[in-house]
């Protein structure tokens, strides 16, 4: 950048950094400053700013895989808190599309992941999430194989673990139990009349997931004759 000064009705173009006169260089400083001053407000501070789609997922226990599309204005990076989730590209500059996959499982529970993405800024950083559901694995199980019943008669009961809706059946019309059917964890009773038959009697309850059919699981009942 140059200066214009006059001395005896003479313009010349001179370097700012020659060495002036102090009352010249009074003249000029307020102008050193205004260009210093203007050089340092042209850099603007981008604030941080992300957005992701979809926000949310479900899968069944199979797993499976989506993409996420990302609107961002600054770099970013991508994270996931469960183990076992795949993502690429972990990271990015402006929009992008980043691809998850879901592991299939055999949690007898229902999973959330949460995966994160942040948006660096060179002053502060901005987050969002996409949040994916895992569906539980089918399961339906009794804590016992077999029990029994006085030849009186009587009744019993055991634990039934399962986490989907189901219904039983019973090999045997002289056992009765309840109840038959239900969505999730119960207690299962059994009860018989006195057993006159002169031989042991038996039924087998079997359970089964509504969605599942092939899901099952069985007890065995026996009851001894006077």
């Amino acid at each position: 950048m140059f200066f214009l000064f006059r001395e005896e009705h003479i313009f010349l173009f001179l370097p700012i950094f020659v060495n002036y006169t102090d009352y010249n260089m009074r003249k000029i400083f307020p102008i050193i400053l205004a260009v210093v001053f203007m050089a340092t407000s042209c850099h603007k501070v981008v604030d941080p700013e992300i957005s992701v789609d979809p926000y949310a997922i479900t899968f069944d226990y199979n797993g499976g895989s989506f993409d996420v599309n990302v609107r961002c204005n600054v770099d970013w990076t991508v994270d996931c808190d469960t183990l076992g989730i795949t993502i690429s590209p972990t990271s990015g500059t402006k929009d992008g599309t980043v691809r998850i996959s879901v592991p299939a499982t055999t949690s007898k529970s229902t999973q959330v992941a949460r995966i994160t993405f942040t948006a660096k800024g060179e002053e502060s950083s901005k987050i969002t999430k996409t949040v994916v559901t895992i569906g539980s694995y089918p399961f339906i199980g009794v804590d016992v194989g077999q029990l029994s019943i006085a030849a009186e008669g009587g009744g019993t009961q055991f634990l039934l673990t399962a986490n989907r809706e189901w219904t039983a059946t019973c090999s045997n019309p002289a056992f009765t139990f309840s109840p038959e059917t239900g969505k999730a964890n119960d207690i299962i009773r059994v009860t018989a009349d006195v057993n006159k038959t002169g031989f042991a009697r038996e039924c087998l309850i079997t359970f089964r997931l509504k969605e599942y059919q092939n899901t099952t699981s069985q007890i065995k009942i026996v009851q001894t004759s006077l």
